[in-house]
Parts: structure tokens; sequence; C-alpha cells
């Protein structure tokens, strides 16, 4: 509960998007999923385009060399690219690949040429860095070094385990991995460089378009729909907080005269992902908690419970299990102040206040949703909910879930629904009032320019950073050495980079 950062599932959970839907995930991530994506995107014709991949890429890189080693019989020390003084090892493209085929068992093995491709301009961008004398600062590369860590070590069930699966110290892991970060910050910071000015006109999407209605290429959409949101989750009273305060004050004495920290966190604490296990949270590192907590985590000495804090989710107490190097490991219990009845209907009161004034037309929908929806994730959008690969409002039904699917049925374009309590995502199973606006819908329909503009304004802008980014490798990739291994001259995609 207590980290910062919202799951992707627990966002499109809120949005009302379904989370096995094939949309895009900015989370840190290995290089297979992004080359995955360019597979089914090769496959079905999907008009995805660099600027994606080559951010996902990013996000990846620096998947440690170490999982070379637990590939029995894996070649691990032949070079099959080289970019200036950059070289691509055989292995890196093997971990890949293997890593592809276990998400998409068909992939074919020509998808070793595309991860290579991926390779060769990242290493590219690299040389240009660094003849260009690009810097990024040693305090970026610790702090990116530090989250990929920590989402490895998550993935992996904790610091101890990722050190015996890589059979390294933490202090050996960020060491190897220390100047693969730096450069994946680098190549970022060329790619951003070479796209920044990009922009789309009107003649642009229309020229798009009329290139593909020439050729009898436009996509047929699914229904479509606008759906703006309100969320009002209820606010604690000065009363409930004051009662959880003297609950927590009391079990942090009984704790100071003697009684189990552990017993007590598994008893009281409102944190019953940690609870089980003694109010245990694991190893984490600066920036994965609340500032609050992590403020007096860091200050605990051994065997001292912490004084009373206060965060977003309510009081703690803290006690430290270890400290490895910059990770510590320390137990906590939650007191969450209670939502009584009254709170929640001081919140539909609220709601309803504010319905009104958009009904007598005080305030739009939009502009109500800014300022007082406590949907982080659609509030500064006025509301909206986007779609996931284009970032447009225009919703395909099909990715909605079922309970806002049938939420707005039977509702018309312009309509606004009747408040709902609905449980929010996450563990903690919080409620919340929510109002759905519904400002327009679509039916199945062949594109066109007046109801799917949004769309190709994203595939134009798209379309053309990576030519812009095609045309920028083109260009540079003549300053440096390259060579490639005579495995994979065959390879369609690389043709450009054989001289």
């Amino acid at each position: 509960m207590l980290l910062q950062p919202a799951t992707h599932k627990q966002i499109t959970g809120l949005y009302g998007i379904k989370s096995d839907t094939s949309l895009y995930d900015f989370r840190i991530r290995q290089l297979s999923v992004s080359c995955a994506r360019l597979y089914k995107a090769v496959m079905q014709k999907v008009k995805y385009t660099l600027k994606h991949i080559g951010m996902m890429l990013l996000l990846s890189m620096g998947v440690f060399s170490a999982m070379a080693q637990n590939q029995p019989g894996m070649v691990i020390d032949q070079i099959v690219g080289v970019v200036g003084d950059n070289i691509i090892m055989q292995s890196e493209i093997e971990i890949e690949f293997a890593q592809l085929r276990k998400e998409f068992p068909q992939a074919p093995d020509t998808m070793k040429c595309e991860i290579l491709k991926q390779r060769l301009v990242d290493k590219v961008m690299l040389c240009k860095a660094q003849l260009d004398s690009v810097v990024v600062s040693d305090d970026r590369v610790e702090g990116e070094l530090e989250k990929r860590l920590q989402y490895f070590a998550r993935q992996m069930g904790g610091i101890k385990a990722m050190e015996e699966f890589y059979g390294k110290s933490i202090t050996e892991i960020k060491a190897t991995n220390r100047e693969k970060i730096k450069d994946g910050l680098l190549v970022q910071e060329v790619q951003q460089k070479a796209l920044k000015d990009i922009k789309v006109s009107p003649t642009d999407i229309k020229k798009y378009f009329n290139e593909l209605a020439e050729t009898d290429s436009l996509p047929f959409y699914s229904a479509e729909v606008e759906i703006a949101q309100i969320v009002l989750q209820p606010k604690v009273s000065k009363e409930a907080k004051e009662i959880a305060y003297e609950k927590i004050s009391e079990l942090r004495e009984r704790i100071v005269n003697g009684e189990s920290f552990n017993t007590l966190a598994l008893i009281y604490s409102d944190d019953k992902g940690s609870a089980t296990n003694g109010g245990d949270l694991g190893f984490f590192t600066r920036g994965d908690m609340v500032p609050e907590f992590e403020a007096t985590a860091f200050r605990l000495r051994p065997d001292s419970v912490s004084k009373i804090i206060e965060t977003k989710f309510g009081y703690h107490i803290l006690k430290l299990v270890d400290r490895k190097g910059d990770n510590i490991d320390v137990r906590h219990i939650l007191i969450r102040p209670k939502i009584f009845t009254t709170d929640i209907q001081k919140a539909r009161e609220l709601l309803d206040s504010i319905l009104w004034q958009v009904k007598i037309d005080s305030i739009t929908f939009e502009k109500a949703a800014k300022k007082y929806s406590d949907d982080v994730q659609t509030k500064s959008n006025g509301g909206f909910i986007t779609e996931g690969s284009t970032g447009t409002t225009k919703v395909p039904i099909d990715e909605l879930d079922k309970s806002l699917y049938f939420r707005i049925e039977g509702m018309k374009a312009g309509e606004i629904s009747e408040p709902e309590l609905i449980t929010l995502p996450g563990p903690d199973r919080e409620q919340a009032w929510r109002v759905l606006y519904l400002k327009s819908e679509s039916k199945p329909h062949r594109a066109n320019l007046r109801d799917d503009y949004q769309k190709f304004q994203a595939i134009a802008e798209n379309r053309k950073k990576a030519k812009a980014l095609n045309d920028f490798i083109n260009k540079n990739k003549k300053q440096f050495y390259i060579h490639i291994s005579d495995e994979y001259k065959n390879c369609l995609s690389i043709q450009n980079f054989i001289k």
C-alpha cells in the first residue's frame, strides 16, 4: 500500500478498461515485451511506431547479463555486432528471444533480426551521445538504477532472492549494471533531442488519411464511446482520526511494555498485505515509500519503535528489521481512520451539489472533474477515460469493463448517470461515489476524419517521428564503424546497416 506508483491493473480497473486488453503498459518491463508487441504489430499491420517501441526499450535496458548464466547451452561470448566502440553480444539477442518465445510461442526466428536492429539503433544513438559529449548526472543514473533494481527485486521476492539468483551482492549487481543504465539514459537524451520538434499539421493528418483511403486500407473501428467521470471519496472525519490515533497509541505502549510487535501487527494492522508477515514490508530503498514514512524508516535504530507518524494511509508505528547498504527492511502497524456512514452521506451531498452546478450550466462537467474529482488518473483530462495505445478519448466498447458497460447501457449521448457507490481497485476496497458523463457514442464504422480525427492525429505524429528517427539513424550511422556478423547479414531489416 505504501508504494507510490499505481500498477497498470489498478489504473485500468479504475478507468473501467479491462486489464487484460492489449493496451500499452509503461511500467518497467523487459525488452522481450517490446519485441512481442513489435511482432504483433507487424503481423496485424497495426500502425504502432518506433516512438512507442523506442520508449519501452529505453525503459527496459539494463536487464542483467547474469540471466545468461541461467540458460544452459547458451552462447554468451560471441560478438554479433559492433558500432563504434560499442559491442552487441549474441547472448543479448538469445536471452531476449527466449523471453519473447515465452509470451509468444509462435514468434518466428526472424524476430532475432528485429531485436538486433533495435540494438544497432541504440548503439548508433549511444555513439552520437558520446561524440556530442552528452552528459547525464550521477544522481540521475543512481536513481534509475535503484528503480530498476527494486522492480526486479519485487518480481523475484526481495533483495536476498535477487542476490541468490545472480550469485552477487547487491553492491556487485549495481556495479555491473551502472554503466548500462547510464548508456540507456544517454540514448534517451539523444532520441528526445532528435524528436523534440516533430509536430503534425492538419495537412499531415489529411494526407495520411488520404493515403489509406486511396489504397482501400482504412481500418474498421468497433463501436466507441467518450466517457468522463467524477469520483468523490468520503473524507475522514476529525472524530475518526482521533479514534485511530488513540488505538495506535495504545498499541505502541503495549509494544514498548514488552508485547510482540509481530503479533499485534497480525491482529490489528489495517495493512493486510503485510499483517500476515507480522507487519514486515521487506527490503526497500529511498523513493519507494511515501515521504513521511520513508523519513522515519531510514532514521530507525535497531530494536527501537518509532514515534507515531501520519501518512495519507493513516497512522503508523515502525520497527527496524534489517539494513543492507541503502536498503532497509521494516515492520509496521497501520491504523486507518474509519469512514463512517455519515462521511459517505456527506460525500454524496457534495456530489449532488456539484451535479446541480453542472445542470444549471454554472460549470461544465469537464471543469468540475478537474476541480473536484479524486481520481488522479483522469481529473487532469477533464475526467475522460482514454484509450491506451493512442491516448484518445474514444474508447472501444469491447475494451470497457463489463460493470462500466452495463452502467452506460441505455444512456444517451449528453446524459449524466445517477451517482453510484463503487469499490475502488486495490486490497483496501475503499468506497467512492462516481458519476459518468456519456459525451458521445459511435456505431461500428469505417474510419473517417470526422469521428476519428484524434486517432489519425496520434498515428500521423508517431509515423512522422518514426521517419524522423529513421532519417536520424541513417544520417549519423555513417560516422561510425559498423560490423555485423555473417550469421545476421541476410536479415532484411538491417540491410541499411551493412556497409
